[in-house]
């Protein structure tokens, strides 16, 4: 990295990690960057920004941000690898391998317990090759198929079919339960978290503090957030889904579901509520990321939602991890032991 001075992320360097994402066609917003690494839970990310002062030029980023994680019922800060990128005129030098691996080292030094994200096909062999990452492929996309255009309009010999409405199921109202929409969350998610998430060792901690962040504080989004109570006014659990027009179509996601896993009713009634509502949006299909060993999976397929075939995938993505600690390594590096959603995502 001769020539090139390293900068950290802050309010002064802010520009020049906006600038080079926008010179090179991934144009970002400055509100967002800031929620993304000043304000999260943490108030922390790690970043480095290779300047090239001679040019006054950013030549390259690599940025993680800052999470709370529950590891085997302990609490620790873990990082999600976000912002890749290398400006055109500075590619070929390794320059990613460089800031990353500086990245990691001052994340160690402060106690990191892991790296996690989503690397997509171009960068997958960098970060497991160069970068000691686990692949935990493959991501684990479910779909509902709500209307067949989605679908006739990727295969060539089908684009003649009409546009056909494939789910018929609409919500009943529960005689127990009441479902409320409100774009808040009380102080009782953080009781329904630890109920849902006694079986799970490796996750991204999602407790007020973090939902607040994630789904009210996010700039330039409007999440739907539904509620659930039962007849004494007990709080059961949540679901949070939003519809948007990419990839061609108009989709659906179900970016969290986190409720009273004792009380199946109470996933039910959220699942047939955020499917009702996504429907009456005229969505063509319903996407989410779950495992097959999440407490939620075998709601979802009762809801026909199916493992989604990798050529209807709108994109590349693999889920993949560094761990930082070698105590933790058997847990991190074992798949069974994750639950991830659509809140891990930073591209919805």
């Amino acid at each position: 990295m001769k020539n090139l001075k390293i900068l950290n992320l802050n309010t002064s360097s802010i520009n020049q990690y906006k600038n080079c994402f926008d010179s090179n066609g991934s144009p970002k917003k400055l509100e967002n960057i800031e929620w993304q690494f000043f304000k999260n839970t943490e108030k922390k990310g790690f970043v480095d920004i290779a300047f090239d002062e001679s040019k006054q030029k950013t030549a390259a980023i690599y940025a993680v941000s800052c999470v709370k994680f529950k590891i085997d019922n302990e609490l620790h800060v873990g990082t999600q690898s976000l912002d890749t990128i290398t400006d055109i005129d500075y590619r070929g030098k390794g320059l990613f391998i460089k800031l990353a691996e500086n990245v990691y080292n001052n994340a160690i030094n402060e106690n990191v317990a892991l790296v996690y994200g989503f690397p997509n096909g171009n960068s997958i062999y960098g970060f497991e090759k160069k970068l000691q990452w686990k692949a935990l492929d493959p991501l684990p996309f479910l779909i509902k198929p709500l209307r067949t255009k989605y679908f006739t309009d990727k295969i060539k010999f089908l684009k003649f079919m009409p546009n056909i409405t494939l789910s018929f199921l609409s919500y009943k109202k529960s005689k127990s339960l009441t479902i409320k929409a409100k774009n808040n969350f009380p102080e009782e998610v953080n009781d329904i978290w630890k109920i849902f998430s006694k079986d799970i060792a490796v996750a991204v901690i999602r407790n007020k503090e973090y939902l607040d962040w994630r789904y009210i504080a996010k700039p330039h989004e409007s999440y739907e957030i539904a509620h659930c109570y039962d007849n004494a006014n007990n709080y059961k659990g949540f679901i949070v889904y939003v519809v948007k027009e990419k990839h061609n179509g108009k989709i659906g996601y179900i970016m969290e579901m986190i409720y009273d896993i004792n009380d199946k009713e109470v996933g039910k009634q959220l699942l047939s509520y955020a499917v009702n509502s996504i429907k009456k949006q005229k969505a063509d299909c319903i996407l989410n990321w779950c495992f097959d060993h999440s407490p939620n999976f075998t709601l979802y397929k009762s809801y026909f939602f199916i493992n989604m075939p990798e050529k209807l995938r709108p994109i590349e993505l693999h889920f993949g991890v560094r761990s930082f600690n070698k105590k933790y390594d058997d847990l991190i590096y074992t798949r069974d032991n994750w639950y991830i959603s659509y809140s891990d995502s930073d591209t919805v």
